[in-house]
């Protein structure tokens, strides 16, 4: 008997389900209020939540969609879980000793993002071997900063990539990319985080966002990535103190100093996931009825000059015969 974690869509909650039965075992309030539990009615609650100028809930409206939970020696520990609010761009941890929500943050920056995964060790310490950073891509490009100065401006819209902190839930940066993100995933090794990615036309027009028989699956490195941030190379938009580096394809064409990789895949995927095996990103597509199987050790080569062209990545594109909208592994990593 197993314990299965869903997002709850507008009720804005987490369902807890036992498996195999799919009874419904528990609701976990984490964005809306609860009248059944006081979620969103106690002062404990409210904290979690945020309060609107009257002192009530700050939202009362939510959309959740990916959960994830953390990691340690490349299992799931049982600490916490993440979901995401995809209506007004926050991310609610739940303690797995409780089941409750213990922390909400807003993303900075962002008008909503869709995926999210933690990582699974840290890129540089071997010694860290369990989840410190979860990882949330935007799916919608904004003016930035969002303040109307250039909402008549579509050509300065962006994405951003976010790293928040595992632990403390605060937003340790950003980076800046060309198109916009869907889901997200995390390599074993912790070197390399990657979200599949639509409109890398940078569109603002339907027409415009799928007129490319290719997207992207992008790639992230992450130790050069902090390291960029340690040195300042970053900028801050608006209010927003959290650093964002720069992750154009433009500002990253030399592989021994990229920040950031984008590989070539069939049209709108949607879906990216890491083998069992550590080997591999599997990146659903959408709208082509493609999965595009990518060798993790070939983008580390990339990204180490070994590798000419990262595309060379590419190691299968299995037709399925439809669009998959997502992919998922068995207990036997097929």
């Amino acid at each position: 008997t197993y314990y299965g974690l869903w997002s709850g869509g507008h009720n804005g909650d987490v369902r807890v389900l036992g498996m195999p039965s799919g009874r419904e075992l528990l609701r976990i309030p984490c964005f809306r209020p609860d009248a059944l539990v006081g979620w969103g009615i106690t002062n404990e609650s409210l904290d979690v939540m945020g309060r609107n100028a009257q002192g009530g809930p700050l939202y009362n409206v939510a959309d959740t969609h990916h959960l994830h939970a953390s990691y340690k020696d490349g299992n799931y520990d049982g600490r916490y879980a993440w979901v995401n609010d995809k209506l007004n761009s926050r991310i609610a941890r739940i303690r797995l000793d409780y089941f409750v929500c213990d922390k909400i943050t807003t993303l900075p920056n962002v008008q909503g993002f869709h995926g999210i995964f933690p990582d699974k060790a840290d890129p540089v310490d071997p010694a860290i071997n369990y989840t410190t950073r979860v990882f949330c891509g935007a799916e919608f490009s904004v003016p930035l900063p969002n303040d109307g100065t250039d909402a008549n401006t579509p050509e300065k819209y962006r994405s951003l990539f976010t790293c928040v902190d595992a632990e403390t839930m605060e937003v340790r940066w950003q980076v800046l990319i060309d198109g916009n993100c869907d889901l997200t995933a995390t390599s074993y090794d912790g070197k390399l985080a990657a979200t599949n990615q639509y409109n890398v036309e940078m569109g603002v027009h339907y027409e415009d966002m799928m007129s490319a028989e290719r997207d992207a699956c992008l790639f992230f490195n992450i130790a050069r990535i902090e390291e960029a941030v340690k040195a300042g190379k970053f900028t801050t938009y608006g209010t927003s103190k959290v650093p964002v580096v720069d992750g154009t394809q433009a500002a990253n064409k030399d592989p021994l100093t990229a920040l950031t990789g984008y590989v070539s895949v069939p049209k709108n995927p949607h879906g990216v996931n890491a083998s069992p095996d550590g080997k591999y990103f599997i990146c659903a597509g959408k709208l082509s009825p493609t999965t595009t199987t990518i060798e993790l050790s070939k983008v580390l080569d990339w990204f180490d000059g070994k590798l000419q062209n990262i595309d060379d990545s590419i190691v299968a594109e299995v037709e399925v015969g439809l669009g998959p909208l997502h992919t998922a592994f068995d207990g036997r990593g097929n």
